[in-house]
């Protein structure tokens, strides 16, 4: 693997346990602050950060990440404040940044611009939830050829006859769905575990839960083949619990700190 995302992913396995992805909505829940907890993050260990990019209308967006958007927009959150957020964080810490965005923010800032000033901003990928790589190939192309990761959607609806079509398009990582529904709500899919296996038969990339995991989520399941975790409307409530600023950031840091400690859960036995 090359890049920062996949060098991450091999210090995460070398320290015996999966990767770190935590996943914040940008600008929530004002700028300064969200650019503090970003960093936060990072300090405490990140191994990949996820920025969301603020949209109106979310199809895949649970309530929490739903109601801090609606947050952020109202701060003045903007796709050109996103990227201003990924620059200053690039010029403190190494840590790899993702984009996850709807496709209309980067249509309407033109997507030849976007995957300009993302790879400047030192952007490392991107994950478009509205945009299968099959319904566009000259786009995902486009925002490879440009130094953008391509991280493509894989879930337990996804057919024999996709998964291979989605993982030749895909760079950085896999992010397979847990469970089918909105972000953070939902049952655990049954067959998750099969849908892992079936992803490393058709592609090396590491392979990276999301959609409801949290604390609580039994990783050991998941043991050997799930190479990492994206967390994001778990986290986001303890931002929303926080009754201030301070308390804000101590939650976020003992949120990390918490979720890393479980993450050798993950490691192959």
């Amino acid at each position: 693997m090359t890049g920062r995302i996949g060098r991450a992913f091999e210090t995460a396995a070398r320290a015996r346990r999966g990767a770190f992805v935590p996943f914040l909505t940008s600008g929530f829940p004002e700028p300064d602050e969200s650019d503090r907890l970003a960093a936060a993050l990072c300090a405490e260990g990140a191994d990949v950060l996820e920025l969301g990019i603020p949209f109106s209308d979310p199809v895949a967006d649970g309530p929490v990440i739903q109601r801090a958007t609606e947050v952020a927009l109202r701060a003045g959150a903007t796709l050109a404040r996103v990227l201003d957020q990924a620059r200053e964080l690039r010029a403190r810490f190494q840590t790899p940044l993702v984009l996850m965005s709807y496709l209309n923010p980067i249509l309407r800032y033109g997507p030849g611009r976007f995957a300009e000033d993302a790879v400047s901003a030192g952007v490392d990928g991107l994950i478009l939830v509205d945009l299968p790589p099959e319904e566009d190939p000259a786009l995902w192309s486009d925002f490879r050829g440009a130094g953008l990761d391509t991280i493509a959607l894989v879930a337990p609806s996804t057919g024999q006859a996709r998964l291979p079509l989605i993982a030749a398009c895909a760079s950085g990582f896999l992010y397979v769905v847990a469970r089918l529904g909105v972000t953070g709500r939902g049952l655990e899919d049954p067959s998750v575990a099969l849908l892992l296996e079936r992803c490393r038969e058709w592609s090396a990339l590491p392979r990276c839960l999301g959609f409801g995991i949290g604390l609580a989520t039994p990783l050991e399941r998941y043991r050997g083949r799930a190479e990492g975790a994206v967390v994001g409307s778990a986290l986001l409530e303890t931002i929303f619990a926080g009754e201030n600023a301070r308390a804000r950031d101590r939650n976020v840091r003992d949120f990390a700190s918490r979720f890393l400690s479980r993450l050798a859960a993950l490691a192959p036995p």
